[in-house]
This record gives structure tokens, sequence and C-alpha cells, in this order.
């Protein structure tokens, strides 16, 4: 255990649903290995980016119920002891959550932005320094309106201390932890969030995935769209969306002239 504890990053240990408690992997889909399971991706045009498992087709062994509008503790640790803290102080970044419906597996534009906090300002602090004070805790709230039934909830910490050049496959560039769990929202409402494709929403050069936490800075722009909200419009959108269709009377005007 000690050699590869010392290389140790962070994984998404556990969940805590309303007052249940479910241990290590149980409703999160396998991690990578037993040894490798808190290394980072790094190319995030890769598909390992969206999960980190072994296979993007990985299945989790139970999908946990959460109502609609409540909150998932979501917990991680270095280790598989929670006793280990959330991930280096080191790692300064961002932890993002996002939601598609498990049916798409992932694919396509699908993903949901649910939940981010970046750096904050006033206390020079960021979401990761919460999450080691809170013993590698953050908690989640699942929107109200969106539509019963079964999802994959992703969540992630992008890690900056390498971010100041881009990633060109070797050791520098932003690192994404990232997991996922399969739930199954109860209640809600009809509303299903545009998404957008993991991978696909991250490049190597964007604002937020380059950036320099050893040069002065005062904020910092978490990347990706902007967090749904309830109540914001609803998707996807129909391919035909906002065009006319002609009037049928009319149509057959038109084709009873041209028969004449």
């Amino acid at each position: 255990m000690l050699a590869w504890t010392a290389n140790a990053h962070t994984h998404l240990r556990d969940l805590k649903i309303g007052t249940k408690q479910y241990e290590r992997g149980v409703c999160i889909r396998p991690y990578n290995s037993t040894t490798l399971f808190s290394f980072p991706a790094k190319d995030p045009t890769n598909k390992y980016v969206r999960c980190r498992t072994p296979s993007v087709d990985s299945k989790a062994e139970k999908i946990c119920d959460v109502n609609a509008g409540s909150k998932i503790t979501v917990s991680w640790h270095e280790s598989e002891l929670t006793s280990s803290q959330g991930i280096n102080p080191s790692h300064m970044g961002p932890c993002i959550v996002w939601m598609a419906p498990l049916e798409s597996n992932g694919e396509g534009e699908v993903w949901a932005k649910i939940f981010e906090d970046g750096y904050n300002p006033k206390t020079k602090t960021w979401c990761i320094d919460t999450v080691n004070k809170n013993n590698g805790t953050l908690d989640i709230t699942i929107p109200s309106d969106v539509l019963a039934g079964k999802y994959i909830l992703r969540t992630e910490i992008i890690a900056l201390h390498l971010a100041a050049v881009k990633f060109t496959g070797g050791k520098d560039g932003a690192e994404y932890y990232s997991n996922c769990a399969e739930i199954n929202v109860i209640g809600g409402g009809k509303t299903v969030p545009k998404g957008v494709a993991i991978p696909g929403v991250y490049t190597i050069d964007m604002p937020g995935i380059i950036f320099n936490t050893s040069a002065p800075f005062t904020s910092y722009k978490i990347p990706g769209p902007p967090v749904y909200k309830v109540g914001d419009p609803s998707g996807p959108v129909k391919p035909n969306a906002g065009v006319k269709k002609p009037c049928i009377k009319k149509r057959r005007r038109r084709q009873l002239a041209q028969d004449q």
C-alpha cells in the first residue's frame, strides 16, 4: 500500500444520500485499477477523461435512488481510507459536477453542469480547500425540476498546479480527477437540461485549462458552460424547432394549381 499512497492523488470514494452512506465504489463506476485509481486523466480529448474507468462501458454495482431537489454528499479521498485528505493542497483548482441520462452512456451533447465552485478572491481559497476542510466532502443538490429517471453523475476536480502550459502528451497540463456514479432520480419535473459533450467541452489551450497558479492572480474563470439553474429552458432542442410548416390547405391549393 505504501508504494502507491506516496503518489496518491484523489478519487470519489463514496456517496451519502439522505441518511444512507454508500461505501467505496458501490454506486460509483469501477476505478481504473487497485493501484492507479487515484491517478488523473491528462488528455481532455480522450474518453478516459469522462469517468476514469477501465472502460467507458463500465457499470456501477448499484444505482442509488435520490429525490429530485435533495442533497448528495460526495466524498473525495487520496486513498481508500476516509482518514486520508481529499487532495493535496498544492493541486489548486475547481470542483465541477455534471449529469447525463444513463441511457446515453455519456455519448454526445448530454452533459449538463449542475454545480461548480472555483476560486474565492475574498478568502483566496479554492474549492479543493473547502473539500479538505470538510474531510474530503462536498454537498451537491440535484435540480428539483429534472425529469425523473436514471442518470450518470460525474464529479470532477481539475488540478491546475501544472497547467501553466498546455498538455502535449507529457507531465505538464491540467489534471482531471473525474469519477462517475449512477443515480435514479425520483420525482422532479419535465426538464432535460441542455448539455455538452465530454470529451469535447475542454481543449488543451482554453482559459481555465491553461492557468498559472504560480503567477499573481485575482480571479479564475471555470471552464465549460454555465451551471444549470432550476427553470432554465429544457432541451435538447428539436431539429425542426422554430421552422414553420406550411398550412395543409395551402399545400393542397398549390398542388391543384400545378395539376391544372
